[in-house]
């Protein structure tokens, strides 16, 4: 009997240590494991980054919404409003908006930081997110600013979410001038 309870105990004790170790999923494996890949859009810049636009089939937005925040706490999600929510984790964005196609459906847009800072219409993000908290996460001063810039000389071929592109989107003919701006430049005497 003694030694069915050390058993006992050390199986508990193991469980417990794996689970303390960090061996936990990230969002994106979340959404992978319980909903269908429908598409995925290329970064115009980078091809390591992506968006990968998944359906959860006759469920509504507050329904995903409330599945993937009891899973994984957003470090920022907006109110929901016209139809679109996002949710913001670490090196993710996860954008719900009802399937314009089929409306009993929502589809789950799950994009890299990467992704969204390259390719995004800023205005995609009017309402939801402030540019302040963009320009933090994307790592980008003014990111606002210069991508609408860039969108406008490559004649608005921003990325406004999938329901707008439906997998044609191609991208800005312009390439970013913020990529790797996550560092301050200068020399010596610059006072950085």
């Amino acid at each position: 009997m003694k030694g069915q309870r050390l058993g006992i105990a050390l199986l508990v004790a193991f469980v417990l240590l794996l689970a303390g170790c960090g061996i936990t999923q990230d969002i994106r494996e979340i959404i992978a494991d319980r909903y269908t890949l429908e598409d995925t859009v290329k970064s115009s810049v980078d091809s390591n980054d992506a968006a990968r636009i998944y359906a959860a089939e006759g469920k509504t937005i507050d329904d995903v919404s409330t599945y993937l925040q009891e899973q994984i706490k957003p470090n920022n999600a907006s109110e929901k409003k016209d139809g679109k929510q996002i949710l913001v984790y670490d090196e993710t964005f996860v954008t719900l908006t009802e399937d314009e196609e089929n409306p009993d459906d929502t589809l789950i847009e799950v994009a890299s930081t990467g992704f969204v800072r390259d390719n995004y219409q800023p205005g995609f993000f009017n309402g939801f997110i402030a540019y302040y908290i963009l320009d933090e996460i994307l790592d980008v001063d003014d990111w606002g600013k210069r991508q609408k810039q860039r969108c406008l000389q490559s004649g608005g071929n921003c990325y406004k979410g999938y329901n707008s592109s439906r997998g044609a989107y191609k991208g800005p003919s312009v390439p970013p001038s913020f990529r790797g701006s996550g560092s301050r430049g200068g020399g010596p005497g610059t006072g950085k």
